[in-house]
C-alpha cells in the first residue's frame, strides 16, 4: 500500500488507489503510529464475510472520493493533501463490483474498481521479463497469484504451491509476504499470502527455462524465459 500511496502524494498516479481492510479485524484496536500502515489489501473477495462490517479505504489526490458497490453509491468523502490524501468509508460487505472515483474542481478525474472473485481457482504466473542474460546475477522475478477467470484476486483463498524449474537455471527462493511464515525460502513449495507469492529463478547457462507452479485444484501454469549470452 505504501508505494501507492506516495505515487499518490507525489503526483505520480491519477487513478485513486482502494485498499480493503480485513473484515475478520474489524473494530479492534491495534497500535498506531506515523510510521504504521493499516492492515488492508486490494481486494474484495472475503467469503464468508457477506453482511459483515468492512472498513475501506482510498487514497486519492483529488478533493473528494466516491464509494459505490455495484453501482449504489456508498458516500463521497473528501481527500487530497488536506486529508493526508486519504478518505475512509464504512460499509458492509457485498460480493460484486467496489468502485472509487476520484474528482477535482466537479470533474472526474480517475477511478479505480476491485471485483469479488468467482468460480475456480486458478493460478496466474507471470515472469518480470522474458529474457535474461546468461549472468549469475541477472535474476529472473516470477510472480503467482491465485484469481478467477477474469484475473479478480482471491485473496482469501490461500494454498500451499510448488514451484519446479527445467533448463538452465534453479530456484533461487521462494516465498510470500506472511510476516508470521516460519517456511525457509529455499524450499521449492510454499503457502501463499493474500493470494500471492513470488519465485526468484538464477539462470545457469544459455537456453530457455520452463517454470511450472502447482497447486491443489489447480491447474499446473508454466512460463518459459529465454536466455541470451
Amino acid at each position: 500500500m505504501a508505494s501507492f500511496y506516495r505515487e499518490i502524494v507525489f503526483g505520480l498516479r491519477s487513478d485513486p488507489y482502494v485498499a480493503v481492510q480485513r473484515p475478520e479485524h474489524h473494530g479492534q484496536e491495534a497500535g498506531v503510529t506515523p510510521w504504521s500502515w493499516s492492515d488492508s489489501i486490494a481486494s474484495w473477495s472475503w467469503d464468508g464475510y457477506e453482511g459483515a462490517p468492512i472498513t475501506v479505504e482510498v487514497y486519492a489526490d483529488a478533493d473528494e472520493v466516491e464509494l459505490s458497490v455495484n453501482g449504489r453509491s456508498i458516500g463521497t468523502r473528501p481527500a487530497g493533501a488536506p486529508q493526508r490524501f486519504r478518505a475512509e468509508f464504512e460499509t458492509v460487505y457485498e460480493a460484486g463490483l467496489l468502485q472509487a472515483m476520484a474528482r477535482r474542481g466537479g470533474e472526474d478525474i480517475g477511478r479505480t474498481e476491485l471485483r469479488s472473485a468467482k468460480g475456480p481457482v486458478r493460478l496466474d504466473v507471470e515472469v518480470d521479463r522474458p529474457e535474461i542474460t546468461a549472468d549469475p546475477l541477472d535474476l529472473a522475478f516470477v510472480s503467482v497469484t491465485l484469481v478467477d477467470d477474469e484475473r479478480a484476486l482471491y485473496g482469501n483463498s490461500d494454498r500451499q504451491v510448488g514451484v519446479s524449474v527445467d533448463g538452465p537455471g534453479v530456484l533461487q527462493a521462494l516465498g510470500s509476504a506472511n510476516p508470521k511464515t516460519t517456511e525457509g525460502f529455499g524450499e521449492s513449495m510454499c503457502n501463499t499470502f493474500d493470494g500471492r507469492a513470488l519465485a526468484v529463478v538464477r539462470p545457469t547457462g544459455r537456453g530457455q527455462i520452463v517454470v511450472t507452479v502447482t497447486a491443489d485444484e489447480c491447474d499446473p501454469h508454466s512460463v518459459r524465459i529465454d536466455v541470451s549470452p
